[in-house]
């Protein structure tokens, strides 16, 4: 009798004032894109002109230019109301139709979703505050983070009018889990195949630099003719760049296929291949393949990730990504308790780079801190302690080592190029020890900005804020944010913080690659409820206890659910709708642009240049020594010597501008997007010395400009 009194009570259950929480909710989640559209800062940062045309269309608005380059957007609040009211309210009404306990199950969906969207006054009222108040830093703040904020709660929302997924019987749940693993690896191999298919085209289309992308290539040919581990960008050795030398791992397939291309197809598959240990760990942890399969694929769909592809400066192959997959299985290895593959894992991730070192620091240090409470009573517990230990001490030491010792050899002395990337901080590693030690507030003032505060949110929102859950493994990247935040790339001098008309470094650039490891070893171990982990590292009284209580405020954020596949498909939908609006790939809006520079059209369709570089190349005899502007010198490292053209003055020609006194060719691109040079008569040597120069009859309609010396 008292269940059928329940069952009485929830038909009973009143629907109304979830119902009209639900309308303010989306009344709110309208005007904010309504505000976000009609606003030129705000509207560019989301879409091009064109898309955003679209986008107004389907919301039933209009744009017009009026013969100015800012669009106008007229845009109804109601019509953008009943467009989202009908996209989450319908869904809902149809999915519980069909429910025994219709009533209940539709007031807690329309609950959830006014819980959710009615965060979008918070940012309505910021929206109307920072122009108000704020200075630069705060506008450029709002402006950067809308497309997160308007993404991440859109999909939020979504994921709020969910059917709540019932709990599989174990034989059903067993039966079942190979299907997710399945079209996971079906979504990897596909992504895979799309990234090679955009380097490749870039790659034929003319976009791909030399330095930082097909230099690493050069590497290798240089290696396989004799020339030792280099480019000729530089003199001497890449050691003392970076010691970086994963990419030799490649030089049995190299000799097979002797082409930029196999490289940028061991990054891709490298950047995809990521899924499988993501999906290992959140399977241990959530106990269910769907939500394992889910967290694993939105990290194919996390636009921060997509940049480490292909950059905004189209630099589109960095050695860093090849030790992702390598530091991902070093720590599911850990948590099984498979030392030695965890160390060779560890050691081939640190081949990467050194300061992956940074990261691998404090990952021993976290390991290690879980295993304390029981090392005296655990075999297992001890080993673990141990080698947590060893991997945080084992870091620090090799990165020291590297910084300070070796790459300084490799440099007759001087100090690490790198130490120049944090600004009035200093110049050298003793300089940014100085400044730490002697003037910690002024370090802390570089820190505490709005630009830090926009790295939180491009880190956390595309993943749905799940790394939130597992603080204990987020502090495992504390040193690469920090350092990430103290970066100053700014071209102009002296400038912190956002810089007008400047993307910051992150996410448009690799800095970040370490720190997305540990984002999603956090979000992994993040899917299961509270006190309910199944991962060796999470069962420990350490991590249990020292933030118990922070985890259960996480857990009781408005419309959150601690439902693993619930987690794991909301931070999906984050990273589908924020990537819809920051990614350069298809997932990403821009790329369908056709008046963007970073559209399809633009960057991945082969034009002229492209047309007219391979009579250039003819013209260039194999052993011969040759300087090239960039792009082009992507097509000329395996010649005899591949040097740069360019205002940089470098080591190869002692610091001297013009090129090396062995060159035997120059070739100029004149209309690449940083050309300064558009026809012979703006040609140096030919002014200077037409006597050792001859120019070579143009067969590209300008494009290209070739100089033979006299002999």
């Amino acid at each position: 009798m008292a269940k059928s009194g329940q069952v009485i009570r929830s038909r009973r259950q009143p629907i109304i004032l979830p119902v009209i929480l639900a309308l303010v909710g989306v009344a709110g989640l309208a005007e904010m894109v309504r505000t976000a559209l009609i606003t030129p800062p705000l509207a560019t940062a989301i879409v091009p002109t064109d898309v955003l045309q679209t986008l107004t269309a389907l919301f039933g608005g209009s744009l017009r230019m009026y013969g100015s380059p800012v669009a106008e957007v007229h845009l109804s609040f109601l019509a953008i109301f009943w467009r989202v009211w009908a996209i989450l309210a319908a869904p809902l009404t149809i999915t519980t139709w069909g429910s025994s306990n219709r009533r209940a199950d539709l007031s807690a969906g329309f609950l959830r979703l006014g819980q959710v969207s009615c965060l979008s006054f918070l940012w309505l009222l910021a929206a109307w505050w920072i122009p108000l108040a704020g200075g630069l830093q705060a506008n450029m703040f709002l402006i950067l983070t809308t497309p997160l904020f308007l993404g991440g709660l859109s999909a939020l929302a979504i994921n709020s009018i969910w059917p709540q997924s019932p709990k599989q019987p174990s034989a059903q749940a067993a039966a079942s889990s190979r299907r997710p693993l399945v079209l996971l690896l079906a979504a990897t191999v596909a992504w895979t195949g799309i990234s090679f298919w955009l380097n490749e085209r870039l790659y034929a289309g003319l976009w791909i630099p030399h330095g930082d992308s097909a230099m690493y290539e050069e590497h290798l040919w240089n290696i396989w003719h004799g020339k030792g581990f280099r480019s000729y960008l530089d003199q001497g050795l890449f050691l003392g760049e970076h010691i970086q030398v994963i990419h030799l791992l490649l030089l049995p397939l190299h000799l097979l296929w002797p082409s930029h291309l196999l490289l940028e197809l061991a990054e891709s598959i490298a950047l995809a291949s990521c899924t499988i240990p993501i999906y290992l760990i959140a399977r241990r942890n959530s106990q269910s393949s769907t939500a394992a399969a889910l967290l694993a694929a939105a990290w194919l769909f996390f636009y921060p990730m997509h940049y480490l592809d292909i950059a905004i400066d189209h630099k589109t192959l960095r050695p860093l990504c090849f030790g992702l997959p390598f530091l991902f299985f070093a720590i599911e290895r850990a948590e099984q308790g498979a030392w030695k593959a965890a160390t060779v894992c560890l050691i081939l991730a640190l081949s990467a780079k050194e300061d992956i070192a940074l990261t691998t620091m404090l990952i021993g240090a976290v390991i290690a801190l879980t295993a304390f409470p029981v090392r005296r009573i655990s075999e297992q517990g001890r080993r673990r302690f141990r080698w947590g230990i060893a991997t945080c001490a084992g870091s620090a030491s090799y990165l020291l080592i590297v910084v300070l010792i070796v790459i300084p050899w490799f440099r007759d002395g001087a100090e690490v190029h790198y130490a120049r990337y944090f600004g009035d901080l200093g110049s050298t590693p003793a300089e940014l020890v100085r400044t730490s030690l002697s003037d910690p507030l002024h370090v802390a003032s570089r820190f505490f900005e709005f630009r830090t505060l926009y790295y939180l949110c491009v880190f956390l929102i595309p993943c749905g804020a799940l790394a939130l859950r597992s603080p204990l493994r987020l502090m495992a990247g504390g040193l690469s944010f920090v350092m990430l935040s103290l970066m100053q790339l700014s071209s102009v001098a002296g400038a912190s913080g956002f810089v007008a008309k400047e993307p910051p470094p992150v996410p448009f650039h690799h800095f970040h690659a370490p720190l997305l490891v540990i984002i999603f070893w956090a979000a992994a171990s993040g899917l299961p409820e509270i006190g309910q982990a199944q991962s060796p590292l999470a069962t420990t009284t350490f991590n249990n206890w020292n933030f118990l209580s922070l985890l259960k405020w996480i857990r009781q954020l408005p419309g959150t659910s601690t439902e693993p596949i619930s987690l794991a498909r909301g931070a999906l939908l984050c990273a589908v709708l924020t990537g819809m609006m920051g990614s350069m790939s298809p997932c990403g809006l821009t790329f369908w642009s056709s008046q963007s520079s970073f559209g399809y059209q633009h960057l991945y369709v082969p034009g002229p240049r492209a047309a007219a570089i391979e009579s250039v190349l003819q013209l260039i005899p194999d052993d011969a020594r040759v300087a090239s502007t960039d792009y082009v010198h992507t097509r000329l490292t395996h010649r005899e010597r591949s040097y740069d053209y360019s205002d940089y003055l470098r080591a190869v020609n002692n610091y001297q501008p013009g090129v090396p006194p062995d060159t035997q060719y120059i070739v100029i691109d004149t209309s690449h997007p940083y050309s300064k040079i558009h026809n012979p008569s703006e040609v140096p040597e030919l002014q200077q010395h037409p006597e050792d120069w001859e120019l070579l009859p143009d067969q590209t309609g300008g494009l290209f400009i070739v100089l033979k010396r006299r002999l």
